[in-house]
């Protein structure tokens, strides 16, 4: 157990120091500063917001197919089960609620985006 832990902290030390060789720039008198690259590419909350809605939609709409499918194919295989029928309209509800959750959630980016914007 003892030497898992060993090797866990000489891997995390030896990446440490890949980051530091890869991402250091040695300026004027052996200072170091370290860049951070942004990875939405954005300065301003507008951006911001777009990036989070445009992700929000990747995620939502494939996994609202999905349900919706999933829904609709316990709807097909219920055989007079009561159960299975209930279950599979839940599903389908569940999932276009959720998704208009997220259209709304569209607008309300909109609106906020208008209302800060500058005049």
């Amino acid at each position: 157990m003892g030497m898992i832990s060993i090797r866990i902290l000489a891997s995390v030390l030896a990446f440490e120091g890949f980051l530091q060789r890869a991402f250091a720039d040695v300026g004027p008198g052996g200072s170091v500063s370290v860049t951070i690259i942004n990875p939405l590419r954005c300065g301003d909350f507008q951006c911001v917001a777009d990036a989070v809605a445009r992700g929000l939609m990747l995620m939502a709409i494939p996994i609202v197919s999905i349900m919706v499918l999933w829904g609709g194919f316990n709807i097909l295989t219920a055989g007079g089960n009561p159960e299975k029928l209930a279950t599979g309209k839940k599903t389908v509800l569940y999932a276009v609620i959720g998704f208009a959750i997220v259209l709304v959630a569209q607008g309300v980016r909109f609106i906020v985006v208008e209302l800060l914007a500058p005049a």
